[in-house]
């Protein structure tokens, strides 16, 4: 089986602002799920052998938002007004079931998984900036919500802009992490990505492992186990996402036009330099080296651009950077970043 470390399902690259990382399965198979509105408590998984298991303390419902399409909402609890938080492509919300609790005694925390994910719907259609907001709005609308605080994660940046242009009269904030305008990005060229050996998949927690030392992030147990299958054995076999859904979504990012955002924006970002490289870049061979500098290049150079963009066009924006983050900000630097939103929201 081949699984590379840094590609989607369709052999086109994700959209990642960090040279899409998120690890995607090139299977043609899927796993399908039966999703009801019905609210649930926390998830331990059932048959402990497997190793998955979902110990945050949130509650767990699926909101329908339109006929067929159901999307998972976790709920980390607190008082206050909302934050709501939004994934990168790939992820489900409990990628953010560690971080969301460094809001939880100012603020109302929710997390949603965007449809195609996790355990989320997967409709054939519908992966349009426009409709994945409107499922967002839908799902505040139900749970009486009229504003909010948006932290979006990676591709949840075009998300937040639609948002923030859109839907001005439902934002308090918006806050990216390591999520830009993606609209030109899906015509570059990716660099080489790092096919897993067999010994990587024979275990969650091989896998897991894998995960970290070419990636260079951890996330969440139950993040993982809600966004992979599994064989009879334990192997890692697919994704649970249909493979068309990343390239849909990918090719759905438009450019943004940011002086239309009015509300305070602050952005934290990885700090990149041209000589910046994924772990997995140093297992690569030579030819494959080759190539992704060349790659990295260009997209150095595209980078640069949006963050300009981001500081010159956005009115009331603010931006920060740390190093060595591998565009999972929240989950390597999450005190820094937790400080640098908490400093944010307090003004």
């Amino acid at each position: 089986m081949k699984i590379s470390s840094a590609q989607s399902d369709l052999n086109i690259p994700l959209i990642f602002s960090f040279v899409l990382m998120l690890t995607i399965i090139n299977l043609k198979s899927a796993l399908a799920c039966n999703l009801s509105a019905d609210s649930h408590p926390k998830i331990i998984y059932d048959n402990p052998a497997d190793n998955c298991y979902d110990l945050s303390n949130h509650t767990v419902k699926f909101i329908t938002t339109e006929p067929g399409v159901s999307l998972e909402v976790l709920d980390w609890g607190g008082t206050g007004e909302y934050i709501v938080l939004l994934t990168g492509l790939g992820d489900n919300a409990h990628v953010f079931d560690n971080f969301a609790y460094q809001f939880t005694d100012l603020f109302h925390v929710i997390g949603i998984t965007r449809r195609g994910f996790g355990k989320s719907s997967k409709p054939e259609e519908g992966y349009s900036e426009e409709i994945r907001v409107r499922d967002y709005m839908s799902i505040l609308d139900q749970l009486n919500i009229s504003k909010a605080v948006f932290i979006g994660h990676s591709i949840a940046g075009g998300e937040l802009n639609y948002i923030g242009t859109h839907y001005p009269d439902r934002v308090n904030k918006l806050v990216y992490l390591d999520g830009w305008d993606y609209g030109e990005h899906k015509h570059l060229a990716q660099p080489p990505s790092l096919d897993f050996a067999e010994s990587d998949l024979v275990t969650l927690n091989s896998f897991m492992a894998a995960l970290v030392r070419y990636n260079g992030y951890r996330e969440p147990n139950s993040a993982i186990c809600d966004t992979y299958t599994r064989d009879s054995d334990g192997k890692i076999s697919g994704t649970v996402s249909p493979p068309e859904v990343a390239q849909k979504i990918i090719m759905s990012s438009a450019v943004t036009d940011y002086s239309l955002i009015t509300a305070p924006v602050l952005g934290i970002f990885e700090k990149w330099n041209p000589e910046t490289r994924l772990p997995f870049y140093h297992y690569l061979d030579s030819e494959k080296k080759a190539g992704y500098d060349e790659a990295w290049k260009i997209l150095f150079d595209w980078r640069a651009g949006q963050m300009k963009r981001f500081k010159t066009e956005i009115k009331n924006s603010r931006a920060v950077e740390f190093s060595e983050c591998y565009h999972y900000v929240f989950i390597n630097r999450e005190a820094d970043c937790a400080r640098e939103i908490r400093k944010f929201l307090a003004e």
